[in-house]
């Protein structure tokens, strides 16, 4: 499906599908998938589904993987989080028959995406060292740089920070070598966390995020600009710059609303809740945490909702409600408990050693395999130097009959001596000069 871009002018496309049908139908809504997928994901899983409805009448599985990969996408950023897994797996089933490593690594990459989201991140890191390693393989960089950054936002959630900023500077350092800029973006917002939350730098996290927002701003990504702009409205919280703060989040908060991000929108949503807290006004934080707990029930993202539960309980003890307080705490501490299990823990070392174990592996036969050529290749050369035999030094050669003497103070002919101290064999012949000196008549009569 290359053919499929969203650059075609959506306009144009809705314009002509009402007097299309059949195959060329799904097409056209498959490309209006595409076209609306960044600014409006509700219309282009509309027109996705569509799209799956009709093939059911007319087989065509290229065409159908290529809807189920978008919409396994598209359904992520609306919080149809169970339905993009369907899709998901479902897309996976169709190209492993067809054994198209690019696609299946891609596949994997958006199965992970979507454990991430439902906090299940044991299994989001599976898929994405999976994803990995196929791209390894294809020496697909743009790839490489992808998966690493998920891979870094999954070390991230379980707390190992320096192994989610070793992945995201691996993406970041691929992306500028590739001019990836939307890429590239998304690494900086990433390590800028990693900055914040880990180092307590925050002019370093600043700085991510501002480069990221300009890359964003530039790019007219609006699915991403209200996530730098949060971002830099926590920074900003965090060196009690309050009132820049919530404006940085309520600028963030318009935009994803609009575009109905509602990922950004919860998250936001409890940021502001968080710095109403800090400055004393808890109906106000209340009023705005309470907002982003009920868009994460809706979209059923557990690690969003788990935060929330815990401002939450934050908010109620200030107030003086410890009842309250102690409900949201229980709340809390049962998400975190179902995020993070002993299980899931003991399968991130497990799969984190099983990756390492395989790229060591891939590492020692690639230099065993180079040895091998270095011997073979050291062996043609001595077995050459063996059958080369040289003349060197300064040998006496005889001024009249030209013989030269041997080491042992013979006289050879010039022809014996190289014959035998090299591979050289000589034919004889008569030169033009020694022609005309021995053979007068014969030159003449032949001139």
């Amino acid at each position: 499906m290359d053919e499929i871009s969203e650059k075609k002018d959506p306009a144009i496309l809705l314009k002509i599908l009402p007097d299309t049908d059949g195959l060329e139908r799904i097409k056209v809504l498959a490309e209006l998938t595409v076209a609306f997928k960044a600014n409006n994901p509700q219309k282009a899983a509309d027109f996705g589904k569509q799209g799956l409805e009709l093939l059911r009448e007319t087989e065509n599985r290229e065409l159908e993987s290529f809807i189920l990969n978008e919409l396994c996408w598209i359904c992520q950023c609306l919080g149809e989080h169970h339905i993009a897994l369907e899709f998901g797996i479902r897309n996976l089933d169709i190209i492993s028959k067809n054994d198209n490593e690019e696609k299946i690594s891609n596949a994997f990459n958006n199965i992970g995406s979507v454990y991430w989201r439902l906090a299940r991140f044991d299994q989001a890191l599976e898929y994405y060292l999976k994803a990995l390693r196929i791209l390894e393989n294809l020496g697909d960089k743009q790839g490489i740089a992808i998966v690493s950054n998920n891979i870094g936002v999954i070390y991230n959630a379980i707390g190992d920070k320096d192994s989610a900023l070793d992945f995201y500077n691996r993406a970041i350092k691929i992306n500028e070598e590739l001019n990836s800029k939307n890429k590239l973006a998304t690494s900086l917002n990433n390590a800028g966390v990693i900055y914040l939350e880990t180092k307590g730098e925050h002019e370093k996290a600043l700085e991510y995020y501002q480069r990221a927002l300009e890359i964003r701003e530039k790019l007219g990504n609006k699915w991403r600009i209200p996530h730098s702009l949060t971002n830099i409205g926590v920074v900003l919280k965090e060196m009690k710059d309050y009132s820049k703060s919530l404006e940085y989040f309520f600028r963030s908060l318009e935009i994803a609303e609009k575009i109905g991000n509602r990922h950004v929108a919860a998250t936001t949503l409890t940021s502001i809740g968080e710095v109403y807290l800090l400055l004393d006004n808890f109906d106000k934080a209340q009023e705005y945490v309470m907002r982003g707990l009920a868009i994460t029930e809706e979209i059923d993202a557990p690690d969003l909702k788990r935060n929330c539960c815990e401002v939450m309980s934050g908010i109620f003890e200030k107030k003086g409600d410890f009842r309250e307080a102690l409900k949201y705490n229980k709340q809390f501490k049962e998400i975190n408990d179902r995020i993070f299990t002993e299980e899931s823990s003991k399968k991130y070392n497990e799969l984190q050693i099983s990756y390492e174990t395989a790229k060591k592996e891939k590492e020692n036969e690639i230099y065993r395999l180079r040895n091998i050529e270095l011997v073979k290749a050291n062996e043609k050369l001595t077995k050459a130097l063996a059958e080369v035999k040289t003349l060197s030094g300064l040998l006496p050669i005889c001024s009249s009959c030209k013989k030269i003497r041997d080491d042992s103070g013979y006289w050879e002919q010039i022809e014996k001596y190289i014959t035998e101290r090299s591979d050289t064999q000589f034919s004889h012949g008569i030169c033009p000069e020694c022609m005309k000196k021995l053979y007068p008549e014969y030159k003449e009569s032949h001139g």
